[in-house]
């Protein structure tokens, strides 16, 4: 790395960490990276090994607060909700990353029998699994959508909290 560069950098990583001890002491605190998940104060997210995202304690990860949800921006929000001790609606929540994932699995099962029934020559089958896949996929688009959006109305909570 050139000697200017390098400069530049450390100049900049100086000033991160500046800004995060001062938005630190004033008690702002942001969601971030923690052991191959995200914390936010007390809770804790990680995928487990079955694929889907658990809500644990940080310092007891005994306890449970959400298991299996599908979808990180649902257990990141719920993650921020808990944090902020904020009332939510919990099954609206859930609700939300139960559809998406219903959609995203739908979608990911007539992609693959349009695959096999192109690999086959099957027109028939070629025609059914192409109607069911422009049939669902604005159904996936809205619960992705409403994920996104339970994940937004989570993340302006802690922007108003101060």
């Amino acid at each position: 790395m050139k000697p200017e560069v390098k400069k530049l950098v450390s100049a900049f990583a100086e000033t991160a960490l500046a800004v995060k001890l001062r938005l630190k002491k004033s008690g702002f605190v942001l969601p971030v990276s923690h052991n191959g998940g995200i914390k936010f104060k007390h809770c804790f997210v990680k995928k487990n090994s079955n694929g889907w995202y658990n809500v644990t304690n940080l310092h007891n990860p005994k306890i449970k607060y959400y298991k299996d949800i599908a979808s990180h921006k649902i257990a990141v929000a719920l993650a921020i909700y808990l944090g902020q001790q904020a009332k939510f609606k919990e099954q609206d929540l859930l609700d939300a990353d139960h559809e998406y994932m219903q959609y995203f699995n739908e979608l990911r099962i007539f992609k693959h029998h349009l695959a096999i029934a192109e690999k086959r020559g099957d027109d028939l089958k070629i025609d059914i699994y192409t109607a069911r896949i422009e049939e669902y996929t604005p159904r996936f688009e809205r619960a992705k959508k409403q994920v996104s959006y339970a994940l937004y109305k989570a993340e302006s909570l802690l922007f108003t909290a101060k």
